[in-house]
């Protein structure tokens, strides 16, 4: 982790310069809790630690001093993983605490934008004496994630050692997407019968290697993105707003007839238009850009003269955000009726949903894209592409998530293994099910037809079909 920058890397180190304790020992993989008491004139902290996740030559109440590449502020409580060592000791900021019960509790019923879509609530547990003390920080083990979308964690350290819970199994349901074998941060805000914890971070449960543990900021940025999620209703609005614009303004600025073009109706849909849409979908923009820059020089101009050819939804987005800064522009919107502050919201809540999918892919390892189809029925829909390796093979997988008025919710994972194809289903109602496997031979044929073997279909029930997470362990296609 130290040596590979990546985004889930970024800033978020502290390194041991000094400390007031010659015999303190520092565990590798403990959580210490420690007070920002000050900044120096170079810019190191000097922290007091208060608490730690072991006992044995606890450092509680040592002075350290740390260069620390996170911006830190006198009066800050903070936690910090250790990561290495003994005498060139590294620790990883997880998260701040300090904030009064109050303020917690404020958090829990108002989350806010910065807080959204980060809290796990405890529905059980195994050990019926363990205590959560508020403030405190639980490093725990997911081992298995229920039919109903509930995650069953495994405590494996907590900031303090009254009554720890420590090896303790609760159940919790999470807001987070959240996969089996996951090591993860929680902070306990509150109480006593109605647990509710706030999620800080991933980490790796080996001393030696600490991959991809992503910093409050950036799962904080992903929150904040998280209200752009745009469904259908809203490219419906999009869409009708890009009909009413005049030829003349269409005619004018291409960009909006060329936005218009790629909002697909369902009655265009065919698997080379969705194939196309997935690779202009704006998800995979930069990825595109980068090839296209990074090939023979002598291409570079013909490469991105083919890209933009092709059309892509957030380089259309950003131009259209650019060109609604131009005066004659926006007089021209404004002769024809239309609101400018309405048409650039729309324009920045596209371009937000996309980067929503784009942070999404990087932190999980997958390709995640959005579905705007004009669909009546349909209330939002996406692909998530992921690639898995297991005793030695390579399987690939495209979840399929839809929400549909008519049924409800509905996901079609399908995976290719060994030049075959296995099919699941999941629904939220027993009767779509079987619906759908009526309707299996039709299926069956179009796969013969193809010429593509088709080995299994399965039909699945589950309570709660969350987006934005896959249905089986997979994949690595990275943006």
């Amino acid at each position: 982790m130290i040596d590979n920058s990546g985004i889930g890397n970024i800033k978020y180190l502290l390194t041991l310069m000094q400390s007031s304790g010659k015999d303190t020992t520092f565990e590798a993989g403990s959580i210490i809790k420690a007070q920002v008491i000050n900044i120096t004139d170079s810019g190191d902290a000097v922290l007091r630690i208060a608490t730690t996740s072991g006992d044995k030559n606890s450092p509680s109440g040592t002075i350290i001093k740390a260069y620390s590449e996170v911006p830190l502020t006198k009066g800050q409580n903070i936690f910090l993983e250790i990561l290495e060592g003994k005498d060139n000791i590294t620790m990883r900021f997880i998260g701040e605490s300090g904030k009064s019960p109050e303020a917690l509790q404020q958090m829990i019923k108002n989350p806010g934008t910065g807080n959204i879509k980060n809290l796990l609530t405890l529905t059980q547990s195994s050990g019926k004496d363990a205590r959560f003390e508020a403030g405190s920080i639980i490093k725990a083990q997911v081992i298995n994630i229920t039919d109903s979308g509930d995650a069953v964690l495994r405590i494996a350290t907590t900031s303090g050692d009254k009554n720890s819970p420590s090896g303790t199994i609760i159940t919790a349901y999470s807001e987070v997407p959240l996969t089996k074998g996951q090591n993860i941060f929680l902070e306990i805000l509150g109480g006593k019968d109605n647990i509710t914890m706030r999620f800080m971070g991933y980490s790796d449960s080996s001393s030696e290697t600490i991959r991809q543990n992503f910093p409050v900021k950036i799962l904080d940025m992903l929150a904040q993105l998280s209200t752009a999620r745009a469904g259908n209703p809203e490219f419906q609005k999009l869409f009708n707003m890009l009909k009413s614009l005049p030829e003349s303004i269409k005619t004018a600025i291409p960009e909006f007839k060329s936005l218009e073009q790629l909002l697909l109706d369902i009655r265009q849909l065919d698997g080379k238009v969705l194939k196309a849409f997935v690779e202009t979908s704006g998800v995979a923009f930069e990825t595109r850009l980068k090839i296209a820059v990074l090939g023979d020089p002598a291409s570079i101009l013909q490469n991105l003269m083919s890209l933009q050819a092709e059309g892509d939804l957030k380089a259309l987005l950003l131009r259209l955000k650019g060109l609604l800064k131009d005066r004659h522009i926006l007089e021209a919107l404004k002769l024809s009726g239309h609101d400018i502050a309405d048409v650039s919201e729309k324009i920045d809540k596209f371009i937000k949903n996309i980067e929503l999918f784009q942070l999404t892919s990087k932190l999980n390892d997958m390709f995640y894209t959005f579905l705007p189809v004009l669909w009546d029925g349909l209330k939002d829909g996406e692909f998530l592409f992921k690639k898995n390796r297991e005793k030695g093979k390579e399987s690939y997988t495209c979840d399929i998530n839809l929400d549909l008025e008519s049924i409800g919710k509905l996901s079609i994972s399908v995976t290719i293994l060994d030049k075959s194809f296995f099919i699941t289903f999941y629904s939220e109602r027993h009767e779509v099910n079987e619906l759908i496997k009526s309707q299996k031979h039709v299926l069956e044929e179009r796969f013969a037809l193809q010429g593509l073997p088709l080995k299994a279909i399965n039909f699945n029930h589950k309570n709660a079909i969350p987006f934005g997470k896959s249905n089986d362990q997979g994949v690595d296609v990275k943006i």
